[in-house]
C-alpha cells in the first residue's frame, strides 16, 4: 500500500487513515512517502527533510509501515504514476493499493498520467467530513468504512502561525519534534517578538488571526493568509530612517518612491517587509509576499488574497478606533464592502488628519470603489 502526500505537518487524521486502511487490507508493506515538492505546491511550510522525520514518527508501532525517502532522494518534484512505477520495480508480484482521502478522490482525473494510475493500481478512499466525492471514472475505488477526523495540514499551519491551538491535532512526538526544530512559524514568532514592540506584535498576531478568520469564510488559503498576516509588519523592525535606508539600499518598488521617502518614509515598511519575507524569512510564495507588500498603500488590481490581508490589517481586534469594528463584521460577510470601507476610512484618517496623502490612495479608492459601485 502507498499512502503519498506533503505531511506538512503529519497529523492525527493521517494516523487515523492509515489505521483504518491497515485494519481493512493487513497489508505486508506499506510505504509513507512525503513529497519533496508537491505537484499541487511551490513551496512547503517545513523542509523535506523535516516532513520525512515527523512522518517516522507517525508510523512508528504500525506494523509493516515506514516513511520512505524516494521523493527527497530524487530531489525534486515527483508525480503519483512515477511513485506507482517505483513500487511496481520494488514489488513486481504485489498487489498495489493507493490510500487517499475523499478530498482528493474528486482531483483524481486530472492527475499526470490519469490513465495509466488507472490501469496500474486500486484506490483506497477514507471519507473526510464535508468531502464526499463521487467515484471517478475508470478507478479502481474501495472506500473505508467510517468517517476520518476533520484535521487538515492547512488548518494546522493557518493555527501554528497565528499562535493558536494546535498540538491536539497531531501526536505528542510530532508535536515535540515541531517545537525542537521551531518549524510553522515557531521561530519567525520569537524573532519579531524580539525585534518589534510590544503593542505591534500583538497586533501582528491579531491580524494573523483575523486574517486566517476571513481566509477560511471566503475560500481562501488560511495558513497562507496566517503567515502573510504573521510577517506583514515584520519591516517595523527599522525606525523611518531605517526604513529609507533599506529601500535605498534594495531599490525597492516603492511607488513614487522619491516623494514618500521625504515625506512619509514610515509608509515603505510594507515593501521592506516583503523583502525581509522573501529573503530572510524565506518566503517563496508570490501571493503571500503581493499582500505584505500591499498591505498598507494598496495598489490598483489588487487580488482578492491582498485585499483580505489589507482588511485584516485595518480591523484587527487591538485596533482601537470605531470604524475597525464595523470593517471586521462586514468583511465576514462581504469582503469586497469591506475593502471599500477600509479604503476610505484610510483616505478620510489622513485627510482629516492633516496628513499626507499618497498618490497612490485615491487610485486604489477607485479601484475599491469599482469592485462595489452600489
Amino acid at each position: 500500500m502507498l499512502f503519498g502526500g506533503s505531511f506538512d505537518p503529519p497529523h492525527r487524521g493521517h494516523r487515523a487513515l492509515l489505521e483504518a486502511a491497515l485494519r481493512a487490507l493487513a497489508p505486508e508493506r506499506s510505504l509513507v512517502l512525503p513529497t519533496f515538492l508537491s505537484p499541487f505546491k511551490e513551496s512547503h511550510g517545513a523542509p523535506a527533510a523535516d516532513r520525512l522525520a515527523m512522518t517516522k514518527l507517525l508510523v512508528r508501532g504500525l506494523p509493516g509501515v515506514s516513511a520512505d525517502p524516494f521523493e527527497l532522494r530524487r530531489g525534486r518534484r515527483t508525480y503519483s504514476f512515477q511513485l506507482v512505477r517505483e513500487a511496481r520495480r520494488r514489488f513486481p508480484k504485489a498487489e498495489l493499493w493507493y490510500l487517499v482521502g475523499s478530498d482528493t478522490l474528486a482531483t483524481l482525473s486530472g492527475w499526470k498520467r490519469a490513465n495509466e494510475l488507472r490501469r496500474s493500481i486500486r484506490w483506497l478512499v477514507g471519507e473526510r467530513p464535508g468531502a464526499r466525492a463521487a467515484t471517478p471514472p475508470g478507478f479502481d475505488i474501495r472506500r473505508l468504512k467510517g468517517r476520518f477526523p476533520d484535521v487538515s495540514s492547512t488548518e494546522l499551519r493557518a493555527r501554528l502561525y497565528a499562535r493558536e491551538d494546535w498540538d491536539s491535532w497531531v501526536q505528542k512526538r510530532v508535536a515535540g519534534y515541531v517545537r525542537r526544530r521551531r518549524l510553522y512559524g515557531l521561530a519567525l514568532q520569537e524573532e519579531l517578538e524580539s525585534t518589534l514592540s510590544k503593542d505591534r506584535y500583538t497586533h501582528t498576531l491579531g491580524v494573523s488571526r483575523l486574517a486566517a478568520d476571513l481566509a477560511r469564510r471566503h475560500g481562501h488559503d488560511a495558513a497562507a493568509a496566517a503567515l502573510a498576516g504573521l510577517l506583514h509588519d515584520c519591516g517595523r523592525r527599522y525606525d523611518p530612517a531605517g526604513m529609507a535606508r533599506y529601500v535605498r539600499a534594495r531599490r525597492l518598488p516603492v511607488p513614487d518612491r522619491l516623494m514618500t521617502l521625504e515625506a512619509a518614509p514610515m509608509l515603505t515598511h510594507a515593501y521592506v517587509g516583503a523583502d525581509l519575507a522573501r529573503r530572510k524569512f524565506g518566503v517563496k510564495d508570490p501571493a503571500v509576499l503581493g499582500a505584505i507588500a500591499h498591505h498598507t498603500l494598496g495598489r490598483p488590481g489588487m487580488t482578492a488574497f491582498e485585499r483580505l490581508l489589507y482588511v485584516a490589517d485595518i480591523s484587527s481586534e487591538d485596533r482601537g478606533f470605531s470604524a475597525a469594528g464595523r470593517i471586521r463584521r462586514l468583511a465576514k460577510r462581504d469582503l469586497d464592502l469591506a475593502f471599500r470601507e477600509a479604503v476610505r476610512t484610510k483616505e478620510r484618517f489622513v485627510r482629516e488628519g492633516g496628513g499626507w496623502l499618497h498618490p497612490m490612495t485615491p487610485r486604489v479608492r477607485r479601484f475599491a470603489e469599482s469592485l462595489c459601485p452600489r
